[in-house]
């Protein structure tokens, strides 16, 4: 399973710390906002969260016959 890199954890949390040290973007948090504005169809990043009920299923005797997929986790980031 693949998860977009853009979930709310405390990798993006430093990384976002890192993008206001070298000047990318002036307030904690306006580039995880921005990204989510204007990328995300559902105009909100992911948290963990949003993947547990696929992650669960896929973990669980219901997905053995499920081969080869692609599951886009993105809130419609896909489709902007």
């Amino acid at each position: 399973m693949q998860v977009s890199h853009h979930v709310g954890t405390e990798l993006w949390e430093q990384l976002n710390k890192d993008l206001v040290s070298i000047g990318k973007f002036d307030k904690q948090g306006q580039s995880m906002d921005e990204l989510a504005e204007k990328m995300i169809l559902m105009k909100r990043y992911s948290y963990p969260e949003d993947v547990v009920g696929t992650a669960s299923f896929l973990a669980s005797p219901e997905s053995d016959y499920v081969t080869g997929q692609l599951l886009m986790i993105d809130g419609g980031m896909i489709m902007q």
